[in-house]
């Protein structure tokens, strides 16, 4: 809104020249976002504590019935608020990539906050039904990603390991692919929100790493490739001696993808306030609306920059948590015996005596490990 609003302006007074700059306005964003949520998140949880507190499972780990028990929950909802808010005040609104990302991230936290607002008023720790859970997020997902199509977002997707296949899903592929990309990581996301600030931080690294990755992808950002005897640059303003940053990094472009790093940004801003509030005792957690929301946002840029398949390294431990609630519900059907000491596989590690803070720190430093991992993948070709 203040880019549609204020650079037209640029031509009488230069200084709003600046928002022309994507860069410019993703601090901008982040900045916004974090004011914003640090403001209001106090009000917000006293509000959400007048509604009920997070119900927790009798089958759990025993103290948190203590600790967390008289904990609101659903703050992801001032995260997306922050988001949504920040996002009108300082992205384009004219870009379809920046509208969809939006609706995706908002409609599936609508479809947490049902399930939150279940588990509070009613003190019901099942909330929605799976089934139709996963009905409207594939729904949500399939709608957008074909939406794009019609926009014409590339079908081709990027390969770990090579940089001259680039294999192109056609539409019906796009669509099945990354409606399954984002379906998973929100729900990965969901299950691994268990612990204070657990889910939070590789959320943050996750869309730092993005962020970055959406700004390469979309930026036409040349960069010097021919440096004289004197060490210094050559050629500059010679498009010989320039390329594109997304064709030097061999990945593919994709034009106006660079404006849901405003988005990002913005995510990253209310991320960090939200931490503020839940680091360990938290004073609210996100709930299934935050980790839905958030998930759902950045499986949507991972199938937007056409990293899919870079994302299953990025989200290595929100998969990680989903495969040990498969394998535990699995082996304990068929055999009534259990894998785990509890699922998801960070209970068990509390349930074998790490600390909560333990298992936190060592989640967010194993996060770091697996986002640059991810960003190695796009030079070991």
């Amino acid at each position: 809104m203040l880019y549609m609003l204020l650079y037209p302006l640029h031509h009488d007074y230069g200084f709003f020249n600046l928002f022309r700059y994507t860069s410019f306005r993703m601090i901008m964003a982040a900045l916004t976002a974090l004011v914003f949520a640090l403001w209001l998140f106090p009000w917000v949880i006293e509000r959400l504590a007048a509604i009920g507190t997070q119900p927790i499972r009798d089958d759990g780990v025993a103290h948190h019935v203590e600790t967390k028990a008289k904990t609101p929950t659903a703050g992801g909802s001032l995260i997306m608020a922050a988001v949504v808010v920040s996002t009108l005040l300082w992205g384009d609104l004219y870009n379809h990539y920046v509208l969809v990302l939006l609706a995706v991230m908002s409609l599936f936290a609508l479809v947490g906050w049902y399930d939150d607002w279940r588990k509070m008023k009613y003190q019901d720790t099942k909330g929605l039904s799976g089934k139709v859970r996963l009905l409207l997020e594939f729904g949500v997902a399939f709608g957008a990603i074909y939406w794009l199509t019609l926009y014409g977002m590339d079908t081709r997707i990027d390969v770990p390991f090579t940089s001259s296949w680039q294999p192109d899903l056609g539409v019906v592929g796009a669509v099945l692919f990354g409606g399954f990309v984002i379906v998973g990581t929100a729900n990965a996301c969901n299950l691994t929100d268990g612990l204070d600030g657990l889910a939070i931080g590789p959320v943050l690294i996750s869309a730092a790493t993005l962020l970055a990755l959406a700004y390469i992808a979309g930026t036409p950002l040349g960069i010097v490739t021919d440096w004289g005897a004197s060490g210094a640059p050559s050629g500059v303003g010679d498009p010989a001696q320039a390329v594109v940053l997304a064709d030097y990094l061999k990945i593919l472009r994709v034009p106006g993808v660079e404006e849901t790093a405003v988005v990002a940004a913005a995510l990253l801003g209310a991320g960090m306030s939200f931490l503020w509030f839940n680091a360990h005792p938290a004073s609210v957690f996100m709930g299934d609306t935050g980790s839905l929301g958030l998930g759902g946002a950045l499986g949507m840029l991972a199938v937007m920059t056409r990293k899919e398949l870079f994302s299953a390294v990025l989200h290595g431990l929100f998969l990680f948590n989903a495969l040990s609630v498969i394998i535990q519900v699995f082996w304990y059907k068929r055999t009534g015996k259990r894998v785990f000491r509890m699922a998801p596989f960070h209970h068990h590690l509390e349930l074998g005596g790490w600390a909560e803070t333990k298992v936190v720190i060592r989640w967010w430093l194993l996060s770091i490990v697996l986002a640059l991992a991810a960003v190695a993948l796009l030079k070991i070709r």
